[in-house]
């Protein structure tokens, strides 16, 4: 899927979205996609492989991803759900479950309804967060 705001890079199989870009639809991508700074989705973001979402991007409805990392002051209006490694930027507001089957890391100011976590989650700095499950060990830092 190429359009005037998505490009691929063939050589790592990584789809490239301008910043600022605007999606009405869900969006369902076959690699990596790096989504620059407010970028505005009404839909599902469907990845097979790794997202990085910019600064400041929202999402509509849920993400679904191999690795996450969602970027600073991002807003998604569903969940966050990953199959390794989900990395919650400062700021960032999942209105649904962020679920990852690896590790989590959360940053200070993060809003969350609830997270799960089949490895360990780090939580750094102050957040809220209404419900925390993790298969092995939780790790709170302040800031």
């Amino acid at each position: 899927m190429e359009t005037e705001y998505i490009k691929k890079h063939p050589a790592s199989d990584t789809f490239i979205i301008k910043r600022r870009s605007f999606f009405d639809k869900d969006v369902i991508l076959t690699g990596n996609v790096i989504v620059g700074a407010g970028s505005d989705f009404w839909g599902d973001l469907i990845v097979e492989g790794d997202i990085e979402l910019g600064k400041g991007s929202i999402v509509k409805g849920s993400i679904t991803a191999k690795n996450a990392i969602i970027g600073p002051n991002c807003n998604i209006g569903g969940n966050v759900k990953v199959t390794g490694n989900l990395v919650l930027l400062d700021g960032s507001d999942i209105t649904g479950l962020a679920k990852a089957e690896g590790n989590m890391t959360i940053r200070p100011h993060v809003v969350a309804r609830a997270t799960e976590c089949a490895g360990d989650i780090e939580i750094m700095g102050k957040t809220d967060i209404k419900s925390i499950r993790s298969g092995r060990k939780v790790i709170a830092r302040r800031s």
